[in-house]
């Protein structure tokens, strides 16, 4: 598989990742959906006690994995990226 292939989806990926994810918390904080209405009564971040707690920390880890594919891809890039630099020979 090209380097470069793997590198381009995965920042895709990446960014998509990050941008969904970032909405989707402003929106949750703002107590609306993506689309503007109101959150309903019965939404898991509506509900209070226990079920809220229990939702936040459920999904807490899904708000770092665009950050952390992008980090990922960064190191994978820098590993399989070809070296431009050449050796020289020293003279004595």
């Amino acid at each position: 598989m090209p380097t470069r292939a793997t590198v381009i989806t995965s920042a895709t990926a990446a960014t998509i990742l990050t941008l969904g994810t970032a909405l989707t918390l402003v929106t949750q904080i703002l107590g609306t959906t993506i689309r503007g209405d109101a959150l309903p009564a019965d939404s898991p971040g509506e509900a209070g006690g226990w079920e809220t707690a229990w939702f936040y920390v459920c999904y807490a880890p899904l708000i770092l994995w665009g950050p952390l594919l992008a980090v990922l891809t960064i190191a994978y890039w820098k590993r399989r990226a070809p070296r431009t630099h050449t050796l020289r020979a020293t003279q004595a």
